[in-house]
């Protein structure tokens, strides 16, 4: 399942597996009305993560010495967010809206459809080749992209290398083939649990686990009309894999802890009891200060299949508000936002991978300094698969995820499973 950890740098729907500036409105910039503790005339900024805050505050401390433009950075927590956006923005100039605000793969559809979201093609075109292109093209519809690449994140290999040289398994370059009476993957898997180790984490994680197996597999995750169309031969075939290294061959660890919490893997690799965990970079922190040198680890590249390795890449941008009176300010904003200047806070705070791409190498020396290469994340993001679109994708993860959790526990062939996962699904988002 996708857990709240993944918001910030991946940005995927976490209430779907629980199941990627501004104030006050600025009217012209100086006659907003602000709640108690704001500062009156200022842009408001909203985010769903108080992680990000601090470096944010940072960037836009120079952004407002250069500019004269104030901005608070509003902290609105996930649980919430997704029920007070849409309330704000369905009067973009009211008082409550934001200015320019977050948001992920899986909702900007409908903002962008509803005529919400300033066109960063029309007014920042040029700046588009200095962001990372899979973001951009997460956030590109109808020929415009529609907010500004902020942070990202992709999928690796996380391996405790105790465990991998002690039952011989190279984890760089593993492989699966659910067509092969084995492969890499199930014989490092295999040779890895004993002794209350497991092997893999496949469980039913749509960022880290069911989206790069389906891409790598050459399924389809939507097709052209935003619909879902994952029931297919290879579709069928990779949940079939997955299920089976749950509950035949017990390589993994059960579904009835991982459904029921997206951290229980994560937290197996901490405890040296997961020889090989897939995820993002949104577990680096909590990885490396938990395990604190109990044992030795690295970040392998992902598992390979069929068709390769297809990473998910997940992206949060910065979208503007086109009903906001000043959007000269607005857009100065979202320029800021969006540069080298402007992000470089976000990799050196050692939050996530900046949307630019020279300001990247700001998150690789963070962690470099801590002794962890996380190159192998930018090398995946250049081979992406594909993340959810439309505007009713929230809808459809809410129904397919807990089919999918049924499939993990054993409760549902894949061949029922999917098929029913994509019926429900669609049938959501219709």
């Amino acid at each position: 399942m996708v857990s709240r950890r993944t918001v910030l740098s991946g940005g995927l729907v976490a209430s779907a597996a629980a199941a990627l500036a501004a104030c006050s409105p600025s009217n012209s910039g100086s006659s907003a009305k602000k709640g108690s503790g704001s500062d009156a005339g200022a842009l408001k900024f909203r985010i769903w993560d108080s992680t990000a805050k601090a470096a944010y505050e940072e960037s836009l401390k120079k952004f407002t010495e250069e500019s004269g433009i104030k901005v608070e950075v509003e902290v609105v927590p996930w649980d919430d967010y997704w029920t007070k956006l849409p309330l704000d923005l369905s009067d973009g100039a009211s008082d409550s809206a934001p200015d320019v605000f977050w948001l992920n793969s899986a909702s900007f559809t409908q903002f962008q459809q509803a005529g919400a979201l300033v066109d960063i093609s029309e007014k920042l075109g040029g700046s588009v080749k200095d962001w990372e292109k899979a973001v951009v093209d997460l956030y590109t519809r109808d020929g415009s992209l529609w907010g500004v690449p902020q942070v990202w994140d992709s999928i690796a290999l996380f391996y405790n290398k105790n465990l991998t040289d002690a039952a011989g398994v190279d984890p760089t370059t593993l492989a699966f083939d659910p067509t092969a009476g084995s492969d890499a993957l199930r014989d490092a898997a295999t040779a890895l649990t004993k002794d209350g180790v497991f092997g893999f984490n496949a469980a039913c994680d749509r960022q880290s686990i069911i989206g790069p197996f389906l891409s790598s597999n050459g399924a389809e995750w939507q097709d052209a009309n935003d619909m879902y169309a994952f029931d297919s031969e290879q579709g069928v075939q990779v949940f079939s894999y997955l299920a089976a290294l749950v509950n035949e061959l017990k390589v993994a660890p059960s579904a009835a802890d991982t459904n029921t919490n997206g951290d229980f893997a994560r937290d197996l690799f901490i405890q040296g009891k997961l020889g090989l965990f897939q995820s993002g970079p949104f577990s680096l922190k909590t990885i490396h200060d938990s395990v604190d040198g109990a044992f030795e680890w690295a970040i392998a590249p992902m598992v390979a299949g069929p068709k390769g390795a297809k990473s998910l890449v997940h992206g949060v941008v910065a979208a503007g508000n086109a009903k906001r009176e000043d959007q000269e300010s607005v857009v100065k904003l979202l320029e800021w936002l969006g540069s080298k200047e402007g992000q470089l806070p976000l990799g050196e705070q050692g939050i996530s991978f900046p949307g630019h791409v020279d300001a990247q190498q700001s998150f690789v020396d963070f962690w470099k300094e801590q002794g962890v290469d996380v190159e192998q994340f930018i090398e995946a993001a250049k081979n992406p698969g594909p993340a959810d679109t439309g505007a009713k994708s929230l809808a459809g993860l809410n129904a397919v995820m807990p089919v999918f959790q049924e499939i993990f526990a054993g409760n549902l062939s894949a061949e029922e499973g999917v098929k029913k996962a994509q019926e429900e699904g669609n049938a959501a988002m219709a």
